[in-house]
């Protein structure tokens, strides 16, 4: 009985769908469907991280680092340090070392400014070999800034802004400074996150780097790199994946499926060796 229903109600949505496409063809229909669509999907973390939840997001490291007393922390990608400000006020103490990288001279200075106690700014791009590269944003300082060319819809042409900056490794930054572990290493360097994690390919094999917080999006496009590329690198090495939702609700990943390429907005990950 339940297979005759299953098969009669399949026949009976199929006769249905030409003349329910004629009706969410309609232009009022459809940009309410998109904006239905586009909240559902945040409410599962896809695209939750544009922006507008960085409390989520730090809610998400901290629990990561539950149980560290003093942590080492990489934000790679440090822009003017709003996240690894929110960190460690989230965290309560003054202890652990924070290593904040960024390329772009007018976040540099602002970031010299704060005089954090046990903050070590480190003025280069990340990827996965030294030397330099050209930075495209909108404007100076931009949060958006990318090593690769963007023409984003939503935010346009990247272009207008171009610098010239030095480019590191994660390997040689914790070869450079003695780092014994990383205990969350933070990526959001706009495409450029699985460069960045080839370049720690020492620090991830020998077990250096506890917990990574990633994002994964629009930008991944002009890089050509697909969720599956942070799978096959990261879960072979023991990494267990969540996605974090709004409000820091970690959300596990434990599967591949192709739902995960998705490039509407940025989705932020947490890949970690110990349990989330």
């Amino acid at each position: 009985m339940q297979v005759h229903e299953a098969g009669l109600l399949g026949r009976t949505a199929k006769a249905a769908a030409p003349q329910l496409c004629r009706l969410a063809s309609s232009r009022r229909i459809r940009q309410g469907t998109r904006l239905l669509e586009v909240y559902l999907e945040i409410l599962q973390g896809r695209g939750a991280g544009t922006g507008w939840d960085l409390h989520g997001e730090i809610v998400a490291a901290r629990r990561c680092l539950r149980g560290v007393d003093a942590p080492v922390v990489f934000d790679v990608g440090a822009n003017y340090g709003q996240w690894s400000t929110g960190l460690r006020t989230a965290l309560g103490r003054r202890t652990g070392r924070f290593f904040l990288f960024e390329p772009q001279p007018a976040c540099q200075s602002a970031l010299a400014r704060a005089q954090v106690p046990n903050q070590v700014v480190i003025p280069a791009a990340v990827s996965d070999e030294e030397g330099s590269a050209t930075i495209f944003a909108d404007a100076p300082g931009s949060g958006v800034a990318s090593v690769h060319r963007r023409r984003d819809s939503y935010f346009g042409d990247m272009t207008a802004h171009q610098e010239k900056v030095p480019v590191t490794t994660i390997d040689r930054e914790v070869e450079r400074w003695g780092i014994e572990r990383i205990d969350l290493l933070k990526l959001d360097i706009e495409g450029a996150e699985l460069q960045a994690l080839r370049g720690a390919g020492c620090s991830l094999g020998d077990g250096k780097v506890t917990t990574i917080a990633f994002e994964f999006g629009s930008a991944n496009v002009y890089s050509r790199t697909f969720f599956r590329d942070f799978w096959d690198l990261l879960t072979p090495l023991g990494y267990r994946l969540w996605r974090i939702c709004p409000g820091g609700l970690l959300l596990p990943v434990r599967e591949y499926t192709e739902e995960l390429e998705h490039f509407r907005g940025v989705s932020n990950y947490v890949a970690s060796l110990k349990p989330a």
